[in-house]
C-alpha cells in the first residue's frame, strides 16, 4: 500500500515538474518571439523601407521589383506565422501552467508531508514559507499567463431586403455628388457612366486645372455643389480645405486644433490626414490621426468639434467618415477600446455607441439590401453589420485575418470582403438561413489586396493588390474570371463607371479597363506624380489627389 502511494506521488511529481518546466520554456520562447516581432515587424523594418525607396528610383528594373516583392512576402509571412505561433503557444502555456498548479495542489492535499518525528517541531516560519511558495507560484503563473495573453492580444493587431447594381443607400439629390470615400454608399460605384479615361499630365491635355495642396495627406477628395473638400496634416497642424471645382482655386482653409496632447507616431504611408472627409449637403466633417474631429459649414464656419482621444494603433488612424439621415458614423477601431460612433451632425453629440474590440484601418460602407439598411464594417477578424439607426449588431462573420485596410464591397445582395493573408469572401445578406443570419457562399484564395478596397457590380468583383495584380472574380461562384499583372502596385481603390473600371497605380498611371468577364485594357494615362488616393467621379470629370497636387480631369482630348 505504501509502495502504491509512493508511485502515485512520484507520478504526480513528474507531471507537476514536467508541466512546470514546459510552461517556463514556452513562456521564454513566447517572450523571445514577441521581442523579435517588435524589433523586426515589417511595418518598421528600415531595410524594407530602403528597398521600396530604391524601387521608386528604378521603376523599370523588373528584377529589383520581383526581389522586393519576394522580400515583402517573406517578411509578412514570417510575421503572421509568428502571430499564429504566439496564439498556439499561449494556449499550450495556459494548459501546462494549469496542469502544474492542479498537480501541486492535489499532491499536497491528498498526500501531505509526514508529521515531524516526536519531539521535533516544524517551525511556524517553515510552514508559512511552504504556503507562501505555493501562493507565490500560483500567483506568478496567473500573472505570467495574463501578461502573455495581454501582449498577445496587443500583437494580434486587433461588437461588445436587394440592390442590384450597387450600394447607393438613397437615390436622391445627393447621389449625383461624391460626398464620402468611394462615393455613394462608400462602395466605389459611380452614378455617372461618362468618366474620362484619356489625359496627359505632362502636357496637361485633358486636365482642366492643377492646384498645389497646402499640406500632404492620403485622404481622398469629396465633392458637393461645385466644391471640393480635402484634408491635410502634419505633426504640428491639421487642416480642412475647400477648392472651387471649376478653376481649382482655394476658397478656404481651416485649422483643426482641439487637443493639446502630443501628436501620435504614425506610419509614413498613413500620415496624419488619411481619413477621407464626408459631406451631407450642409456641413463637411473631418477627422485626423490625432482623434480630432470637426464640422464646418460649406462656407468654412466651424459648427462643432470633438476630441475623441488619440487612436491606439501602430499605423495611425485611417478610417473614413460617412453620413446618412442626420448621423455621422465614425469607425474608431483600436487595440482595446475601439468603438463605432453615430454622432448628431448638427451638434456632434453621441446618439449611440457600439463597442468594438478588434483593430482595423478600413472604412464603413452603407448598403440597402432591399429589406433594410445596414452599416458594414470590417476589421482584423470579422465582417460585421450594424443597424444604422440604433447601433445594434445585426450579424458578424469570422472571415478575415491580418492587418485589414480594404473596406467591404456590395452587389447583388452580397457583401464581399478581402484582405492579404486571409481570403476574399462572398456573404449572402439576402438569402439568409433559418435564423436570419447571412451565409458565406464562397471563399477565394489568390492575390489579395492589403490597402485597395474591392469593387463589385452585377456578377463581377474586382481586386487590386499592392504588387500590381488585378483579379476579376464571379460574385456568384467565387470563380476566377481573369487575372492581369500591371507594372506597379495599387493603393488607390478601383472605381466602376459604367462599363469601365478606373484604377490609379502608385506611379500615377490610371488604367481604364472593361468591367467585363474578360480582361480588356481600354487605355492607360499618366497624371505625372504618384497617386495613393481614390478619385472622385462626377458627371464627365474626375477629381484626383496626387502626392502634391489636386487635379480636375475632363479628359478625352
Amino acid at each position: 500500500m505504501q509502495n502504491d502511494k509512493e508511485i502515485i506521488v512520484q507520478i504526480m511529481k513528474g507531471l507537476q515538474w514536467t508541466s512546470g518546466t514546459a510552461a517556463v520554456v514556452i513562456g521564454i520562447l513566447l517572450a523571445a518571439t514577441l521581442v523579435q516581432m517588435h524589433i523586426h515587424a515589417p511595418v518598421t523594418d528600415s531595410d524594407y523601407s530602403a528597398f521600396t525607396q530604391l524601387i521608386d528610383r528604378n521603376p523599370s528594373d523588373q528584377n529589383l521589383r520581383e526581389e522586393v516583392r519576394a522580400l515583402d512576402m517573406l517578411a509578412r509571412r514570417a510575421y503572421f506565422t509568428s502571430l499564429y505561433q504566439i496564439r498556439f503557444g499561449t494556449i499550450i502555456f495556459f494548459i501546462a501552467a494549469a496542469i502544474f498548479l492542479i498537480m501541486w495542489n492535489i499532491r499536497i492535499t491528498l498526500f501531505p508531508a509526514p508529521p515531524a518525528p516526536p519531539g521535533e517541531k516544524v517551525s511556524c516560519w517553515k510552514r508559512q514559507t511552504q504556503s507562501a511558495k505555493t501562493v507565490a507560484l500560483t500567483s506568478a503563473a496567473i500573472v505570467a499567463a495574463a501578461a502573455l495573453f495581454g501582449i498577445n492580444h496587443k500583437y494580434q493587431l486587433t461588437s461588445t431586403f436587394t440592390a442590384k447594381r450597387g450600394a447607393i443607400v438613397d437615390s436622391d439629390k445627393f447621389s449625383q455628388w461624391w460626398m464620402n470615400f468611394r462615393g455613394p454608399g462608400g462602395t466605389g460605384i459611380a452614378v455617372y457612366a461618362n468618366a474620362p479615361v484619356r489625359f496627359d499630365g505632362e502636357t496637361m491635355a485633358g486636365i482642366k486645372w492643377k492646384t498645389e495642396t497646402p499640406l500632404e495627406g492620403f485622404s481622398s477628395p469629396v465633392v458637393y455643389n461645385n466644391k471640393v473638400f480635402l484634408t491635410g496634416g502634419s505633426k504640428d497642424i491639421r487642416q480642412v480645405y475647400c477648392f472651387d471645382v471649376n478653376d481649382g482655386a482655394l476658397l478656404w482653409a481651416r485649422d483643426v486644433k482641439i487637443s493639446n496632447q502630443p501628436a501620435p507616431k504614425v506610419d509614413k504611408e498613413t500620415g496624419y490626414a488619411a481619413p477621407t472627409a464626408a459631406c451631407d449637403g450642409k456641413n463637411v466633417y473631418a477627422i485626423f490621426a490625432t482623434g480630432e474631429l470637426a464640422a464646418f459649414t460649406l462656407a468654412g464656419k466651424q459648427v462643432w468639434a470633438r476630441f475623441l482621444g488619440i487612436p491606439d494603433n501602430h499605423y495611425g488612424h485611417s478610417s473614413s467618415l460617412i453620413t446618412a439621415n442626420g448621423l455621422l458614423y465614425v469607425q474608431l477601431d483600436e487595440y482595446d477600446n475601439g468603438k463605432l460612433l453615430a454622432l448628431d451632425t448638427k451638434t456632434g453629440k453621441t446618439v449611440w455607441e457600439a463597442t468594438r474590440t478588434v483593430l482595423s484601418w478600413a472604412s464603413p460602407i452603407l448598403i440597402n439590401t432591399g429589406v433594410r439598411r445596414e452599416l458594414i464594417l470590417v476589421d482584423n477578424e470579422y465582417a460585421s453589420s450594424y443597424d444604422p439607426a440604433s447601433g445594434k449588431m445585426l450579424w458578424n462573420k469570422d472571415c478575415l485575418y491580418g492587418e485589414v485596410g480594404p473596406s467591404a464591397a456590395f452587389a447583388n445582395g452580397m457583401v464581399f470582403t478581402a484582405n492579404e493573408y486571409a481570403s476574399a469572401t462572398g456573404i449572402d445578406v439576402v438569402n439568409t438561413d433559418e435564423e436570419g443570419k447571412p451565409a458565406v457562399r464562397w471563399s477565394w484564395r489568390g492575390d489579395l489586396p492589403n490597402t485597395a478596397s474591392p469593387a463589385a457590380i452585377d456578377s463581377l468583383l474586382f481586386l487590386a493588390t499592392a504588387t500590381g495584380i488585378v483579379s476579376c472574380i464571379n460574385t456568384n461562384s467565387g470563380e476566377t474570371l481573369w487575372t492581369h499583372i500591371f507594372d506597379r502596385g495599387f493603393y488607390s481603390s478601383p472605381i466602376i463607371s459604367g462599363g469601365s473600371v478606373l484604377l490609379f497605380d502608385r506611379n500615377g498611371l490610371m488604367h481604364a479597363f472593361a468591367a467585363a468577364a474578360e480582361f480588356e485594357l481600354i487605355t492607360s494615362s499618366a497624371i505625372g506624380e504618384p497617386v495613393m488616393t481614390t478619385p472622385a467621379v462626377l458627371d464627365g470629370y474626375l477629381i484626383v489627389r496626387g502626392n502634391k497636387y489636386l487635379y480636375r480631369i475632363d479628359g478625352n482630348y
